[in-house]
């Protein structure tokens, strides 16, 4: 993988966000997905634990699996663990602070077909300042529209700590982010964002390492 363009760089600073394309390629790409697959088939078996985030819908008394936290913890989850401890997102997160980084913290989002929910306008967090600490999200599958893509308020990165992300969302412009199997979301943790449901076949389904620099003391 190539060093980030200066424009990817720039629209990291500016709006908050960018894609890198084809950051993980074949064979990985492949074993990765079959990695996730394996841990959706534990939730499905009735595996149960506090990293395994679910919900039920009204109406229904059937848990539908939407985050695995502390992913590198998971006995089944080697190859994403390999990824939090080093590659191919560690040399691009240091690429994009311009500065030696640290993963934060690892975890596979899954918007499973026809149930997955809206994620609601947020700000991931707002203790640090602009620039300093950024989510990589790595898509295992494509994502656009009709899975339930991201979807960013462009330069609100900057906003005040208190802004508050509803009010955002309503007064300023969004711009949903399509992205292929294999490439990279960047966004700002201070962000303004959200995703839709996923009322279609396909699963979305990625794997979301928080980076910060270095020397920032751990959260």
């Amino acid at each position: 993988m190539n060093a980030p363009a200066a424009e990817t760089l720039e629209l990291l600073r500016a709006y908050g966000f960018a894609v890198v394309p084809d950051v993980v390629t074949e064979p990985l790409l492949t074993r990765l997905r079959e990695e996730a697959a394996a841990l959706v088939a534990l939730f499905g078996g009735g595996h149960r634990s506090e990293d395994f985030w679910h919900f039920t819908r009204e109406g229904s008394s059937t848990p539908v699996l939407y985050r695995i936290h502390n992913l590198e913890q998971q006995p089944e989850a080697r190859l994403a663990a390999g990824l939090f401890a080093a590659g191919p997102l560690h040399r691009l997160a240091e690429d994009l602070l311009g500065r030696p980084a640290r993963a934060r913290v690892i975890a596979m989002i899954v918007k499973m077909p026809w149930v997955a929910a809206a994620v609601p306008w947020h700000r991931d967090r707002t203790n640090v300042a602009p620039g300093t600490a950024i989510n990589l999200s790595l898509f295992l599958d494509d994502s656009d529209g009709d899975n339930g893509c991201l979807e960013f308020v462009p330069g609100s990165h900057l906003l005040p700590d208190g802004a508050d992300a509803e009010h955002v969302r309503a007064d300023d412009s969004v711009q949903a982010v399509s992205a292929k199997a294999g490439d990279v979301a960047i966004h700002d943790v201070r962000i303004v964002h959200a995703s839709r449901p996923n009322p279609s076949a396909r699963p979305r389904r990625s794997l979301v390492i928080e980076f910060v620099l270095a020397g920032m003391e751990a959260e």
